[in-house]
């Protein structure tokens, strides 16, 4: 794959399988994009309504749900941002083989 220009804003086309194998491999980037919104959802919605318990036990109207839905946003992201940067360091370890295999 060639380098583009330093001052390119151009980025290097990536080399899709074809067939069945590309078509595998956009269903598993699909399904782990969807588990990363749904785990964020869920952190979000669990955290709000265990605020809301709160609220309603401690008479702190909007308090704890407010804090819930901040603190599970901060730690669905934090998630997220976890699971994508092993995503990455894995394909560029891939990349890497990649290119030793082929003896550059």
């Amino acid at each position: 794959m060639p380098n583009p220009h330093p001052g390119s804003t151009k980025r290097p086309e990536l080399e899709k399988p074809e067939g069945h194998a590309g078509r595998l491999q956009a269903k598993a980037a699909g399904t782990e994009l969807a588990s990363l919104g749904i785990a964020m959802g869920l952190a979000i919605t669990l955290l709000a309504v265990g605020g809301n318990w709160l609220d309603d036990r401690l008479g702190t109207a909007p308090l704890f749900v407010l804090l819930g839905v901040f603190v599970g946003f901060a730690g669905g992201c934090y998630s997220m941002y976890g699971r994508l940067a092993a995503r990455r360091e894995s394909s560029s370890a891939d990349e890497t083989d990649r290119e030793t295999d082929r003896g550059r």
